[in-house]
């Protein structure tokens, strides 16, 4: 790059660079009213929770023990874990003041017992079985007390151990609220008069869309007061911030593909003499599949080919879906439609295991081969899994039925009264099979693809990083920023949607490190809105592992805490209070008319919905408008409604039928299902209603 080239010219302005930027952090630091540690706070602090804080250290060690080796995204995953943290000390606090505790006894039921933790059914149940792996609970039960178990399985019990502690807590908690809930007569009366009450009726429903927007008119004074009137809507705990930025999509140039191609064709020509193509393929990053693959299930652009190339052949380099592509067509032959089998299976934790199985079945097979046993025998015998008392067999299966390994035995590699042995995930088989069925002679083929992204190579990037730099340097406002979008029709000016300090994903750039960068540039302190950040942001390709856009953003505009300003909700409020002035319009233009002068006036059709019951809260060629729902309940049978305005137009509606219980009947066991269905709610809601009343001090930004 041309200023890296600079930089190594001036290495010693470098180094003074360095160091005023070393001292200008420390005076910062000594200086800082509370943007690192501080405010009596440990460094390591993230946050606070009803006045307990919470480490940075426990919340890495739990962020390891949980998802040590996972692929899930890092800022979803840490996100999940500080709702854990945040849930934990919520619910130990309010047990420890309410005497609720989970005694050793209870613990130990929860962890081995017969009464589980849902926690311990989900993580210890036998996928293959579907029942909980009693011997592996035992094995760690009796390693804990031991204390014979490795750190790292430790670590997790421990952690996991407090997971199901707090699980049971909370449901104690649930529990003493459900207690606490009850339905009175008055209120289980009128719900099951509602759920007894069924409407037929015709209407119609006038949508706003029939006045156009160009014939209302809304002011900001109203914007504002229907932002106060639905405050607890929009009302904002923390402050929020939203940036504007323009994208530099970086392609590759002719010269990248032209490259690329040449080094595809070498790998082509290697490939048509190879004599070991599974290792050639796998050497370069391709595929080679045991499965045969009819036409229909392949891409057009590989199957317009293979299906017309002679066994051996190579085709390509060939330009497909962004790739460059070779196929080398192995074999054809005739798939059946559905396979029957029959088999042995040894379980096998471990490769030793596997290895000492594989013998065991090898020696089976000497047997059968001999005469000596039939397969039923020994399959009754040796047979570890549920076919055993079927003498092992499977049934007739087609292709993707089973696992891979099985599955590719059985349809493409296993001939009829042969014996196989083949690895799954569930141990060793010993297999045969027993019948095949084809619909068709229809062939299926066996290829070889190496593909290769076409990608920008390294100097296409660095050109355009330089290109960017000097874009930077010429737009320092968002103002500028604004002016050069409007200038090159190939630039977009992107606003972001409103993130707050620890937000992890912008609008339009996605969840990523990146992101999260320019989220903590947005939220420096000495950041102005209309500034442009100096920085220039690269963002990865998701799977080649390239930068594939740079990204110069500016701040547009910072709301505090509370309610927001009509700018910053205007999209979502106009069209709002637009529908809601229409409706007031379409309602006077239509009082006192009728569904068929109303039918003529807006040429639209009286619908029907016949035996509707009210406590549906759903009502056919409506759908769920609690406006609607009301009026119908007060409405008696002809009766015709005044304008009822509802979530997505102006309905007017005769009742043509309404039948009413006669009398409602209120049980105890109605009243405990109705009660029982608000608990549910609650049981949902718990928590969240919590974390609304306790103090949140949430300062993770400071360390990530």
């Amino acid at each position: 790059m041309a200023l890296i080239g600079k930089i190594r010219n001036n290495s010693w302005l470098l180094i003074v660079s360095l160091g005023l930027a070393l001292a200008a952090f420390i005076i910062m630091d000594m200086t800082a009213p509370g943007d690192m540690a501080g405010g009596g706070q440990s460094s390591f602090t993230i946050g606070t929770v009803v006045g307990e804080e919470i480490d940075w250290r426990d919340f890495q060690q739990a962020e390891d023990i949980l998802y040590s080796g996972s692929g899930a995204d890092l800022f979803e995953r840490r996100e999940a874990l500080w709702e854990y943290f945040v849930e934990k000390t919520i619910i130990q606090d309010m047990a420890a003041n309410m005497g609720l505790e989970v005694g050793e006894s209870e613990m130990e039921e929860l962890l081995y017992g017969t009464n589980l933790s849902p926690i311990i059914r989900e993580r210890f149940t036998d996928p293959s079985t579907g029942q909980v792996d009693r011997n592996q609970l035992n094995e760690i039960r009796q390693a804990v007390q031991t204390g014979n178990i490795e750190p790292g399985m430790i670590r997790f019990w421990r952690f996991q151990e407090d997971e199901v502690r707090n699980q049971r807590l909370l449901d104690k908690l649930n529990t003493v609220v459900h207690k606490g809930i009850y339905t009175p007569t008055f209120m289980a009366e009128d719900m099951e008069h509602t759920r007894g009450t069924s409407v037929s009726l015709d209407f119609i429903n006038i949508p706003f869309t029939v006045i156009p927007d160009s014939e209302v008119e809304v002011s900001d004074s109203q914007l504002r007061n229907y932002l106060r009137e639905h405050s607890r809507e929009f009302e904002r705990k923390n402050e929020t911030r939203r940036v504007a930025y323009v994208s530099f999509d970086i392609l590759p140039t002719e010269e990248d593909s032209m490259f690329l191609r040449n080094e595809m064709e070498a790998v082509a020509t290697q490939m048509a003499i190879t004599d070991d193509l599974a290792a050639f393929t796998d050497m370069n990053q391709g595929q080679f599949d045991e499965a045969y693959f009819r036409e229909n299930e392949l891409s057009s652009n590989y199957a317009n080919r293979l299906f017309n190339m002679e066994i051996g052949e190579v085709y390509g380099p060939f330009i497909s879906d962004g790739y460059y592509s070779i196929l080398k067509l192995y074999d054809r032959k005739p798939v059946p439609d559905s396979v029957r089998s029959r088999h042995i299976l040894r379980f096998a934790d471990n490769n030793v295991q596997l290895a000492e199985e594989e013998r065991l079945l090898d020696s089976l097979i000497t047997v059968l081969e001999s005469g000596a046993e039939s397969f039923d025998s020994l399959a009754a015998e040796f047979g570890m899994d549920a076919t055993f008392e079927d003498g092992g067999d499977l049934g007739y299966v087609v292709p993707g039925d089973m696992v891979k390994p099985f599955n590719d035995l059985i349809f493409y590699q296993a001939e009829p009264g042969q014996y196989y042995t083949v690895r799954t995930q569930f141990g060793v088989h010993l297999v045969e099979v027993t019948d095949r069925i084809y619909s068709s002679e229809e062939e299926g083929v066996r290829f070889a693809v190496i593909e290769e992204p076409i990608i920008p190579s390294e100097e296409t990037q660095n050109a355009m990083y330089d290109q960017v730099l000097r874009f930077v340097a010429e737009n320092r406002t968002i103002g500028e920023l604004e002016l050069s979008a409007e200038e090159s029709p190939e630039l977009t000016l992107t606003t972001s949607n409103f993130f707050t300090r620890n937000d992890f994903s912008i609008q339009g750039l996605g969840s990523n490190t990146t992101s999260r960068d320019i989220i903590r540039w947005a939220f420096s302190r000495s950041v102005r809105t209309g500034e442009v950040s100096p920085e220039i942001y690269g963002f990865q390709h998701d799977d080649h592992f390239f930068t594939e856009k740079y990204v110069v953003v500016g701040l547009t505009d910072i709301e505090s805490a509370g309610l927001p300003s009509v700018s910053a909700v205007r999209s979502t409020i106009l069209p709002r209070v637009m529908n809601k002035k229409k409706g007031e319009k379409i309602a006077s233009a239509i009082d006192g008319m009728s569904l068929q002068q109303i039918a003529d006036k807006y040429q639209l059709a009286v619908e029907q919905a016949m035996d509707v019951n009210l406590g549906d809260g759903f009502i056919p060629g409506i759908g769920s408008e609690p406006a609607v729902i009301g009026a119908l309940k007060t409405l008696e049978s002809g009766q015709h409604s005044g304008p009822v305005i509802g979530t997505s137009g102006v309905y007017a509606l005769e009742i043509l039928n309404k039948v009413e219980p006669p009398q409602v009947s209120i049980t105890s066991q109605v009243r405990r299902q109705l009660s029982a269905q608000k608990r549910d709610q609650v049981a949902r809601s718990l928590i969240e209603s919590l974390k609304e009343t306790v103090d949140i001090e949430d300062t993770r930004y400071r360390v990530y």
